[in-house]
């Protein structure tokens, strides 16, 4: 069964390590793609979702802009930033471990994230029906080419370990 991510319900975020005392929050607001979902077969399952670098936001625009700069996403070199599943493993009901690969940065490198099914309900204002959908994973961004850092005092800036979780909603088109 086809789903198309509604990115007005689904939310890509992330948080990193700010001079090792405490944490910077921030989320992409334009995310779309295309969830294949076999339930009885969930290893034939798979997803392709394209997030737009342009539309990082951290509710600071002096940051985001600073984000969107050659020190980080370089956003009008690499305006999005895409993941396709290759391998999705059940290891409970409702949760699986999905590799695939993400491109981001002008690099592209297989990721594991752990995913949960949160179920699917019928939205009564439209008819159509909606399945949820969690994701959480880590990367090192330096992986990625995104290597800006100021240290001082062996104190980094901003860490590298970036931890991402990611909240779907997706409506039935097939």
């Amino acid at each position: 069964m086809i789903w198309e991510i509604d990115p007005f319900h689904s939310l890509v975020e992330f948080s990193v390590q700010h001079l090792n005392v405490s944490i910077v929050k921030g989320r992409f607001t334009d995310v779309h793609g295309k969830i294949n979902l076999d339930t009885q077969h969930p290893e034939e399952s798979w997803v392709k979702a394209q997030i737009m670098t342009e539309s990082i936001h951290t509710g600071v625009p002096q940051r985001d802009a600073h984000l969107r700069s050659s020190d980080f996403f370089e956003v009008a070199k690499y305006p999005t930033i895409t993941f396709e599943s290759t391998q999705v493993k059940r290891t409970d009901q409702f949760v699986c471990k999905l590799v695939g690969n993400l491109s981001l940065h002008g690099v592209n490198r297989p990721i594991l994230m752990d995913v949960g099914y949160t179920g699917y309900s019928q939205d009564f204002l439209t008819e159509a029906w909606r399945a949820g959908f969690h994701a959480a994973t880590a990367i090192d961004r330096r992986s990625f080419n995104i290597t800006f850092s100021q240290n001082k005092a062996g104190i980094d800036l901003i860490g590298y370990e970036v931890h991402i979780n990611i909240t779907i909603e997706a409506i039935q088109v097939g």
